[in-house]
């Protein structure tokens, strides 16, 4: 399922890997393959913030598209040896639940957050009110035509 259109030909997505943690190379290869492209991140506050812009360069560039691209969302390399795991994940399902989050096993990406569980239905648009105008009356339009009774009065006496 690669995703190639000509504006965007790879979906950016954000990998959050603790420092000092090796990427194996079946990573990058899955990700190619699903047509997302990597930006790298360490610190899970700018793993964070960069999942965001490319959420909302994502909802940018599918306004002008026909077939809109999915957002990758983020990618956790070894939740367990990023400080405070618990609660970035709290944080990022309770601000912004509508990106996913994916963890790699180190072998195969696995749902850590379904987005699409969470993304609110739309409200179905609000039914017309009847609406039928009243006629004006003649002395309702002659004070439209020529202004209040203080204007016909000022261009009695002129």
């Amino acid at each position: 399922m690669t995703m190639q259109t000509e504006d965007m030909p790879m979906a950016p997505c954000v990998v959050l890997v603790p420092h000092e943690h090796a990427i194996n190379e079946q990573l990058p290869r899955l990700l190619s393959d699903r047509g997302w492209s990597p930006r790298l991140e360490h610190d899970p506050r700018m793993a964070m913030a960069e999942a965001c812009l490319v959420r909302r360069e994502l909802q940018i560039h599918n306004a002008w598209e026909t077939e809109p691209v999915p957002i990758p969302g983020l990618i956790v390399v070894e939740p367990d040896s990023i400080p405070d795991w618990k609660e970035f994940r709290s944080a990022m399902v309770h601000h912004v639940p509508d990106i996913p989050i994916w963890r790699w096993n180190g072998t195969e990406l696995e749902v850590e957050h379904d987005a699409s569980a969470s993304r609110p239905e739309e409200p179905p648009p609000p039914s017309p009110l009847p609406f039928k105008p009243e006629p004006l009356s003649h002395e309702e339009v002659s004070m439209l035509l020529h202004g209040g009774p203080e204007d016909t009065e000022q261009t009695d006496q002129s």
